[in-house]
């Protein structure tokens, strides 16, 4: 007798299932055919192609135009999943498909019984009746869960509805309980698989791009990132100096570095440490300068030819301000020693007062006499006296 009770109970448990079971829980396939125009509202697919993975949840299911509790988790679980997908960077749909239950008016199928023609046409009408409440409740379900995804800041553009209305019977319409579940939204996610895409166009697809972002027509590596091409640690599209010799050293331009400012860069530099204020040569080295000046026996003027020489020495003075100079006036042996020491101070002031006629500091030039002492030529003959008479320009550089 017990046994007898307990196959009937699991024979009713058994019916009561199949009944409230899904009756087209094979719709959602890639075969699935939109009934409406607003699937096309992103110029989606809707569910054709090969995805990463589909994820379908169960039906939200509302009662008295309100979502159930239980389906509000569900919703909570979905969004849950798709801010993971957001954080993760992947390329995803949303679709929500409304379904309603079918909406059956006894008194009209009564009318409607006779096959008359006149009773024909009530059918159309009772059968368009029922589609627009149908698919007018469907709209509702459908905006309510959408208007939830976008409170939770889900874009509206991976979001495609669809509005089935009564046309497929999500669960059996024989039972209360399963016209109740038909009233509802299918949620599903679908992720695209990766797509080989090379966001800044190095050459090299974003999936094995270890530096994104790489500015356009930079030379990058096979890992995607730019290259450094003279190896003095500046990548190519920041360097200004490219083909810098290796072990060169550099700035963050790319660029040698020239330490003393003296425009010649350290590795090309024979004279390092250059002070400021100081012309150099090609090698990095200071430049000098000489001053002949002609004076007349027994004079201190300057000759007039001699002026151009002034002012060349003027200009190298005031071009190079890191010097000093030192003028030494020179005479020739002919008359008394006492008279030519004399004779060669007022040579090297003469020659102070007419660089500082120019516009040379006078606190830049010290002068001195060395009278008839430092003869480079013969005083034997006219040619070399000549020579003698002169003086001598001296530089130094500045104390720092």
């Amino acid at each position: 007798m017990k046994k007898s009770m307990q196959n009937r109970v699991v024979t009713c448990t058994i019916l009561l299932m199949s009944l409230l079971a899904p009756v087209n829980a094979g719709i959602y396939t890639q075969d699935y055919s939109p009934l409406n125009k607003d699937v096309n509202q992103t110029n989606s697919k809707f569910m054709s192609g090969d995805f990463e993975q589909i994820k379908r949840y169960e039906m939200i299911v509302f009662e008295d135009e309100e979502i159930q509790e239980s389906s509000r988790e569900t919703l909570k679980k979905a969004t849950d999943y798709i801010k993971k997908l957001e954080d993760a960077g992947k390329y995803f749909e949303i679709t929500l498909i409304g379904h309603s239950q079918r909406f059956n008016d006894d008194e009209n199928e009564k009318r409607v019984a006779s096959q008359s023609y006149a009773s024909e046409i009530q059918r159309w009408f009772t059968s368009d009746l029922e589609q627009n409440q149908t698919l007018a409740n469907t709209k509702e379900y459908v905006s309510q869960v959408k208007k939830y995804l976008q409170d939770q800041n889900i874009s509206q553009d991976t979001i495609v509805v669809e509005y089935r209305g009564g046309e497929d019977e999500a669960y059996t319409q024989e039972t209360s309980e399963g016209e109740a579940l038909s009233n509802g939204v299918m949620l599903s996610v679908y992720v695209s698989k990766p797509v080989d895409i090379d966001s800044d166009r190095d050459g090299v697809f974003d999936k094995f791009d270890r530096c994104p972002g790489t500015p356009r027509g930079s030379k990058v590596d096979k890992n995607g990132c730019p290259i450094d091409s003279d190896g003095d640690g500046v990548i190519d599209y920041k360097d200004q100096c490219p083909d810098t010799p290796k072990g060169v050293f550099v700035d963050k331009k790319g660029c040698p570095l020239d330490s003393d400012n003296d425009g010649i860069v350290d590795y090309k530099d024979e004279c390092p440490g250059s002070p400021t204020g100081v012309t150099v040569d090609p090698n990095g080295c200071a430049l000098k300068s000489t001053l002949k000046l002609n004076f007349a026996p027994n004079s201190d003027k300057i000759l007039q030819d001699s002026y151009s020489e002034i002012d060349r020495f003027a200009k190298f003075l005031k071009k190079n301000t890191a010097y000093e100079v030192e003028i030494t006036g020179h005479t020739d042996s002919v008359g008394k020693a006492v008279m030519n020491m004399d004779l060669s101070q007022r040579r090297a002031k003469m020659t102070k007062e007419a660089l500082v006629n120019e516009g040379v500091e006078a606190s830049r030039i010290r002068t001195k006499g060395r009278g008839e002492l430092d003869p480079i030529e013969s005083n034997k003959t006219k040619e070399g006296r000549q020579a003698n008479r002169r003086i001598e320009v001296e530089l130094f550089l500045k104390e720092q």
